[in-house]
């Protein structure tokens, strides 16, 4: 029975470079088109994504548009960085609440269930424990509401600067492991062409 890297030369005539570079496809440098038609052609340069790039620029900007502000706008900035900190908190022991409200009816219900039979104990032993695993933990959600809401807002700007500054180093460092990634693949391509 043919594979998907044999069934051209068992079909049909296949020259040796052409077979070569079939199943080049699950190596390597190819490997993310393995999966790609096999009429795909392999190209000659492989080249970086530009997401992490991209995220270089915007951090950036973001980072000299932080700086840039006079420090009443900081002020000003926190301060809105922290209504929507609590407020995204506030929503989410909001959504936890009620999932925890869910499992607890849900829970409810399975202990009023009897099970039909001695074999059938364990689903319901089974079903409770899945929901106990299950529930939120509000603790969690509560000190993280508390900490948004006693954190100062300077302290919003200072992280947002902070954040920023990671982004540009982080992203920088993402950016020249593509660039690597790309030469490597484009250089082992190039080396099992000039092979054939």
């Amino acid at each position: 029975m043919p594979t998907g890297y044999t069934s051209k030369l068992m079909a049909e005539e296949q020259s040796f470079p052409e077979f070569v570079l079939g199943c080049a496809r699950a190596f390597g440098a190819l490997i993310a088109m393995r999966d790609s038609p096999n009429g795909t052609p392999i190209p000659e340069k492989f080249y970086p994504s530009d997401y992490h790039a991209k995220k270089v620029v915007l951090a950036r900007k973001e980072l000299k548009r932080l700086k840039a502000m006079k420090h009443g706008e900081r002020l000003k900035f926190g301060q809105s960085a922290k209504e929507a900190a609590i407020k995204h908190n506030e929503q989410w022991l909001k959504k936890d609440k009620a999932e925890n409200d869910r499992l607890l009816a849900m829970a409810q219900n399975v202990i009023a269930w009897n099970p039909p039979t001695k074999d059938h104990q364990g689903l319901k032993e089974f079903m409770l424990q899945q929901l106990d695993i299950s529930r939120n933990d509000l603790d969690y959600m509560h000190s993280q509401l508390e900490q948004a809401k006693e954190r100062p807002a300077l302290t919003y700007y200072i992280t947002a600067v902070s954040d920023a500054a990671h982004a540009i180093e982080y992203h920088t460092k993402e950016n020249a492991k593509e660039i690597e990634i790309a030469n490597t693949r484009s250089e082992w391509v190039r080396l099992l062409r000039l092979s054939l």
